[in-house]
């Protein structure tokens, strides 16, 4: 009885041995193996296969960690070559060998320890590069039909991972036998294995799933690679976090171009279609979103891990993976055709990261500048495209221009680590989209003509290097540079210089590229501005044969017909366009709507020259509900809507809130100016500001505050007087206007693109209530014209056309001294507008003040005025009256000329760069 207890303390100790030198392989605790065999084989006298096998597993282990470098080892693999683990030196494990053939020989035939002890010896083999031997050694019944647990399963996993990896330099890759048969069994395996994962199991499940979607790849199984690449990822979320970086970035970049690759090819497969779809519906409406979401958030995951093994470069060295990865994130930005603002503010936020972890790298500020302008963030575009151009003309100054001619090999070009140089053909579109930025967003007529001739000069380098298409972009960008300049410029001996090198530039980028509409436009407008009507007609005549589709070059062409008095011309020529061009049947809102509204404007002008103010009136109704479909995030009312009922349009809100107000009016002619959608609702009791434009009714001569010296400053205060319910600046019922620091949307600063994007909505939204308060005026009803000209200052009371108009009204009713005040507000707002100057000069001369009107009009026609008919004749006239006959006479002939050539609305309304 003592014997038979005795054998069960020996049994139960033996067991409990065994369990710890499982659990110590399970974890790669190899330290421990030597004691735990030792009181293994003391407990287990016939444990001498167990113990001789880990005991000679502990040694190889040993070997293979001095020669394996695994951190950088697998860093350039690619589906056309996967590293295998570096070989060892077949000396080292000679007594290794002998040790697992002695346990052999001790093994049972009949059980499963025999094929564990196997499986080490193979991992031996493979490990001296003995491929066949190790194939050999793995006998075909070496996975048990019943899944083992602990490190068994894990022998079982590295066996299949080690008879794959030695099938692959046999380029057996696909057979029955093959290395992704081996491969698929392992996660078939892995996928019903419930047993504890641990270390080196997942040593070994890497290994496999990480060979598994390349392999495929590189065999041409689209929806097999897919899937290997997803069940990588999806296993790498419960390793550690700092398990195998290098491979798992590897893996997760290749993932990236492949998923990218087959979503362009048509071959993309969601990871989880709904069986509910059809092909049809699969294919436009669950893919698309679906390979958005797994794209974006791989590339977060690999920018996330990526960064984990980069550091930033020493001198001389470049970050290639991080230039890579900006490369291959960039590209999918095409692939995705853009995305949301917050999404392209992560886009830029990740170029932010990536340029912390480069040094001056131009490809960075590249990218950044492009994205910042597509974003629409201007100023911080202005600071990188500042940067760019400085790092590139000082590696220009530095370096041959040889550097910027090199053109890196598409193939492999990261894995050979090229320098991370600049080509010309970059070089000059980073400029070419500078310049153009600074003509459309910022206003920069210097900056403009700069960064073009910059780009002309880059082009210059060598004209091999870029085409002709990009030489003539060049030449357009200087040509719009120029033309700005020109129309900024106060000194009249400079100007037709400018506009002479404008002109020339044109024609030098139609010479590199005649099929560029927007070019045939410009010179067109060019042409219309210095008004050579004819050359200009022709231009944009040529412009339409090209592109049939734009309103500026519609637009043109309609004015130019204007300013040669063939209204019904022109207005043939308004309906041609809006059937070339179908916007005002859109179904929704258009980018640049403002360039079709203001088409629209010009249109019912004419059709109220042809037909008097009463058809043109009838109009005005229909472009409110146009002007809410191409700004429905600023519209008060749905485009959708019906007119608006006159005693309920006035509403006491701003005409921007955030939010649309959805109103379903009864139907009422286009009567009154209470017929269309107004913006404040005057509430009884409220009293009107003091200088507003409502305290002042019609017939009025009660004169309005002299203005102050410096009203500037007095307009200028009251825009920090958010905090305040009135403006100390002249309002209507005290409402503070947009420029006070009322938020339109949102409290948060927008970006300059949304910014310019409101101002453009209130500039629009201004020309139509001063369109109908131009309109009521000719038709003598001054009451209505005062109440538009009232809407328009609600909606911005610092647009100085509408307190030149103002002053307009006045000047008809000859209320002059409050028309001068109204005039001298316009011009406290800007100093320089040509309406205000030429009609205050009009009001002094009604007043008998010619010496004052005659200073203003020399100012205005010497200044941006030079092309106005009224200064010039206002001007002849003072000159008459003044006995000066020969000034009067070249005066009142240029104003003739002038006017002979003059468009219903003046082509400075037309875009200046397309």
């Amino acid at each position: 009885m003592a014997l038979v207890n005795t054998f069960k303390v020996i049994s139960k100790n033996a067991n409990q041995r065994e369990k710890e030198i499982d659990a110590a392989r399970c974890k790669g605790n190899w330290n421990a193996i030597p004691e735990l065999a030792r009181k293994f084989r003391k407990h287990s006298p016939d444990g001498l296969v167990l113990e001789q096998t880990a005991l000679a597993e502990l040694a190889l282990v040993k070997v293979i960690e001095k020669t394996n470098n695994e951190k950088e080892f697998y860093d350039n693999d690619s589906p056309s070559h996967i590293s295998m683990p570096p070989t060892v030196d077949e000396s080292l494990v000679s007594d290794i060998v002998v040790k697992l053939e002695s346990a052999l020989s001790h093994a049972s035939s009949s059980g499963q320890e025999k094929e564990y002890t196997s499986i080490v010896l193979a991992r031996t083999y493979f490990s001296v590069g003995s491929f066949d031997r190790c194939i050999q050694t793995l006998s075909t019944n070496f996975v048990p039909p019943q899944i083992p647990v602990g490190y068994n399963f894990v022998l079982i996993i590295q066996s299949l991972a080690i008879k794959g990896m030695a099938q692959e330099k046999f380029g057996n890759y696909d057979g029955a036998d093959g290395a992704i048969a081996c491969y698929d069994q392992a996660v078939s395996l892995l996928a019903q294995y419930s047993g504890e994962r641990q270390e080196q199991l997942a040593n070994w499940t890497e290994e496999v799933l990480y060979r598994a979607p390349l392999l495929k790849v590189r065999l041409g199984d689209v929806s097999g690679a897919l899937q290997a690449f997803r069940t990588y990822q999806q296993y790498s979320t419960s390793w550690g976090e700092n398990f195998r970086l290098n491979k798992r970035a590897v893996i997760f970049m290749n993932f990236i171009k492949f998923l990218s690759k087959t979503y362009q090819e048509k071959t993309y497969v969601p990871p989880s279609a709904p069986t509910t779809f059809t092909l049809n519906e699969h294919s436009n409406i669950y893919t698309p979103h679906t390979f958005r979401v797994e794209l974006t958030e791989l590339h977060k995951l690999y920018e996330h891990v990526l960064y984990q093994i980069t550091s930033f470069p020493k001198a001389g060295e470049i970050n290639w993976r991080v230039l890579e990865m900006v490369d291959q994130i960039m590209s999918d930005w095409v692939v995705l055709n853009g995305g949301t603002t917050a999404e392209m503010r992560g886009l830029v936020e990740m170029l932010y990261r990536a340029a912390q972890r480069t040094f001056q790298s131009p490809k960075i500020l590249r990218y950044l500048t492009y994205t910042l302008t597509t974003l629409g963030d201007y100023d911080e575009a202005e600071l990188a495209l500042e940067a760019y151009t400085t790092l590139v003309e000082k590696i220009r100054e530095t370096k041959s221009t040889e550097f910027f001619k090199k053109i890196p090999s598409t193939e492999n070009a990261y894995e050979n680590k090229f320098s991370d140089n600049e080509i010309v053909e970059h070089v000059v579109k980073v400029l070419i989209t500078g310049s153009e930025m600074m003509a459309k967003y910022l206003c920069k007529s210097d900056k403009t003509l700069e960064y073009a001739k910059k780009a002309l000069n880059w082009c210059e380098i060598d004209d091999s290097l870029v085409d002709n298409k990009l030489f003539a972009h060049a030449w357009r960008c200087v040509g719009v540079g120029y033309s700005l300049t020109a129309r900024e410029v106060i000194d009249p001996e400079n100007r037709p210089d400018l506009h002479s090198k404008a002109i020339d530039a044109f024609d030098k980028s139609i010479s590199f590229d005649p099929d560029a509409f927007e070019t045939h436009y410009l010179l067109a407008l060019e042409y219309a501005i210095t008004r050579d009507i004819n050359k200009a007609t022709d231009c944009v005549r040529q412009a339409l044969v090209l592109e049939d589709e734009s309103v500026p070059c519609w637009h043109l062409l309609v004015l130019l017909m204007s300013s040669q008095k063939d209204i019904q011309g022109a207005l043939k020529a308004c309906e041609m366009c809006l059937k070339e061009t179908d916007i005002e049947n859109a179904d929704s809102s258009i980018d640049d709507g403002e360039e079709f509204l203001s088409f629209k404007i010009t249109q019912n002008t004419l059709q109220e020259v042809a037909n008097g103010p009463e058809t043109a009136i009838q109009n005005h109704e229909k472009l409110f509900i146009l002007y809410a479909k191409m700004f429905p995030e600023y519209a008060l009312v749905s485009p959708s809507d019906p007119p608006y009922d006159a005693s309920s349009s006035r509403k006491p809100s701003n005409a921007f809130e955030d939010t649309q107000t959805q109103t379903a009016l009864s139907p009422k002619p286009a009567t009154s100016v209470r017929s269309f959608p107004s913006v404040v609702e005057k509430k009884d009791g409220d009293e009107s500001t003091d200088g507003s434009i409502s305290s002042i009714g019609i017939g009025n001569k009660d004169t309005l505050e002299v203005p102050k010296t410096n009203y500037a400053s007095s307009i200028a205060s009251s825009r920090n007087s958010a905090s305040s319910r009135r403006s100390t600046t002249p309002t209507i019922s005290g409402i503070p206007s947009a420029k006070s620091g009322t938020s339109f949307i949102t409290p948060s600063q927008p970006m300059l693109k949304m910014r310019q994007r409101k101002q453009r909505a209130t500039k629009s939204l201004v020309d139509l209530w001063l369109s109908s308060a131009s309109t009521f005026r000719r038709l003598g009803n001054l009451e209505e014209a005062q109440k538009a000209i009232e809407s328009a200052e609600e909606t911005d009371n610092f647009n100085p056309d509408v307190w030149c108009q103002f002053g307009y009204l006045l000047s008809v009713q000859k209320q002059y001294v409050d028309a001068i005040t109204s005039f001298h507000k316009a011009l406290a707002i800007d100093g320089n507008h040509v309406p205000t100057l030429i009609h205050l000069a009009r009001t002094y001369i009604e007043t008998d003040n010619i010496d004052i009107a005659e200073g203003l009009l020399e100012s205005v026609t010497k200044g941006n005025g030079w092309d106005c008919a009224e200064a010039w004749l206002y001007l002849g006239k003072i000159c008459q009256t003044t006995n000066r006959v020969k000034r009067a006479k070249d005066c009142l002939w240029y104003a003739l000329d002038l006017e002979e050539t003059n468009p219903v609305r003046p082509f400075s309304i037309l875009p200046a760069c397309l």
